[in-house]
């Protein structure tokens, strides 16, 4: 196991044996869709933005009144995958540990940060496929709707390395990305009874 994902690793169980120490559970998932800038680079050539859709799920337990952790699961579609035709669809997709922090007492402004793995699909045929480390920064405002229902609109940045799979062109190397993207998210709490 890498240092990085034992290092998260812990930090979530801490955070999860926090919460369960107080007896009143408070589960969170999420669902986020909108737009983001991506720019796709090896070590020999700088790409250009490209617009994209981007959609994620997040989900976790909130641990104290002023933070929550848990996982998010989030990707950028650059070509549509087809189901009749295996030689067409690109995307990067991340699996990130997530920390949310409400730095203002009674307010619902968060902040976040996360890492995790980066995961390149190119099913092209001078495509391929790569992973590495990734991480995201970012925040939004939770709009409460109806009980625990909420939305929120989010903005954030999402970058990281995805090896060498990438074949085109042959001499490419250190496949990375960047993202800077605008999401409005559903938000869903599950609030227990105290023990």
């Amino acid at each position: 196991m890498r240092p990085g994902v034992a290092v998260l690793a812990s930090l979530l169980l801490c955070g999860l044996n926090a919460a369960l120490a107080q007896g009143r559970p408070n589960w969170w998932v999420a669902f986020d869709m909108g737009a983001g800038q991506i720019k796709m680079s090896t070590d020999q050539t700088r790409g250009k933005g490209v617009t994209t859709f981007a959609m994620g799920f997040a989900g976790g337990r909130k641990v104290t009144d002023w933070a929550r952790v848990g996982l998010h699961l989030n990707g950028w579609l650059l070509q549509a995958f087809n189901l009749n035709d295996p030689t067409v669809g690109e995307s990067v997709s991340n699996v990130n540990g997530i920390v949310d922090v409400f730095p203002i007492r009674n307010r619902t402004l968060f902040l976040r940060a996360g890492g995790g793995l980066s995961m390149y699909t190119n099913e092209r045929l001078e495509g391929g496929f790569g992973n590495g480390p990734g991480w995201e920064i970012g925040g939004g405002y939770e709009y409460r709707i109806r009980g625990n229902l909420s939305l929120a609109p989010e903005a954030g940045y999402s970058a990281g390395g995805l090896g060498n799979g990438y074949v085109s062109p042959p001499a490419a190397t250190g496949l990375h990305f960047s993202v800077l993207e605008f999401k409005l998210a559903a938000n869903y709490r599950f609030r227990g009874r105290a023990k």
